[in-house]
């Protein structure tokens, strides 16, 4: 049974192991950590809706969402080391405000987008000058129209937002052509925060989850589920690709302030604290996130995959 049944029913398949703030932990015997809370997918609309574009949601996108401007070249190096971008056909899954795709335009790739957000839909299309898309990828605008289609799919940060995930990577690897890239990168269970957040709920019994309470949310686009490096690399596998690449690393999506506020709901206990921590990460890269890299296999190969197995 895949994570995706399991999350169909999850109190008949699952065990409800931590109770946070913001969502209910489930576990299942093979050991997937996911939430029951689903995104209502069907009601989003797929035209764009200019006007949720405010000015505070741009200075979210400039200062917080694209702020690591680092992580935005490292990935557009990740899709370079791979194949050369010039006439390259790149599809970026939850491409929030574009810069990523932005980065590969400038480099002769022939880019488009998906973003459910309409904010970050509009940003991206008129801050970027990007082709951005509302259908979902399991839609059968890109099931039937871009089949085999791409050279690259690309899901930063994307997998643990998404309601069924071996559905969104069975859809993604669908759309590429055969040898096609197909990179993600997502927080990893087996890192340091999930741990230390494991750890602290039991010691506590479930008074203090720490990071936990910030990787796991119910709320629309919120963290649904967290993987483990073994678990993702079964996953490419059940949707036809090889692995490539697979290795853990530090990175975090916003700046440090962002997720102080978060866990510490101070603002002066933020600003005290903020050196420290800046400190803290120049001197020790804790590997709390995973990059996972596979490749389409041709039809051959697959027969001689299953015949193995």
């Amino acid at each position: 049974m895949n994570i995706d049944e399991l999350k169909k029913d999850p109190t008949e398949y699952a065990k409800l192991t931590y109770k946070l703030k913001n969502a209910k932990v489930y576990v299942s015997p093979q050991g997937f950590h996911f939430i029951d809370y689903l995104d209502p997918i069907e009601e989003i609309l797929p035209d764009i809706d200019a006007s949720q574009l405010t000015e505070e949601d741009a200075s979210y996108i400039e200062t917080q969402l694209q702020a690591n401007a680092r992580k935005f070249n490292n990935q557009a190096d990740i899709v370079r080391n791979h194949l050369p971008l010039p006439n390259a056909k790149v599809l970026d899954i939850g491409c929030g405000g574009g810069l990523f795709l932005s980065l590969l335009k400038q480099n002769g790739a022939e880019v488009i987008g998906i973003e459910l957000s309409d904010s970050r839909a509009q940003y991206a299309k008129t801050n970027h000058g990007l082709e951005i898309d509302k259908h979902p990828i399991e839609h059968d605008f890109w099931q039937k129209g871009f089949s085999n289609h791409f050279d690259v799919v690309t899901l930063w940060d994307v997998i643990e937002h998404v309601n069924y995930p071996f559905e969104a990577l069975q859809s993604a690897a669908n759309v590429l052509k055969r040898g096609g890239i197909l990179a993600i990168d997502t927080p990893c269970r087996d890192g340091f925060y999930h741990r230390f957040g494991e750890l602290t709920y039991k010691l506590t019994d479930g008074k203090y989850p720490t990071f936990l309470n910030a990787m796991y949310s119910s709320h629309l686009f919120g963290h649904k589920q967290i993987f483990s490096t073994t678990e993702m690399k079964s996953l490419f596998e059940s949707v036809g690709m090889e692995v490539i690449d697979l290795r853990k690393f530090h990175e975090l999506s916003f700046p440090y302030e962002f997720y102080l506020k978060k866990l510490l709901k101070s603002e002066v206990t933020v600003r005290l604290l903020l050196p420290f921590v800046n400190f803290f990460f120049k001197v020790f890269k804790i590997q709390n996130k995973m990059l996972v890299v596979g490749r389409k296999r041709d039809s051959s190969s697959s027969v001689r995959s299953a015949q193995r197995d």
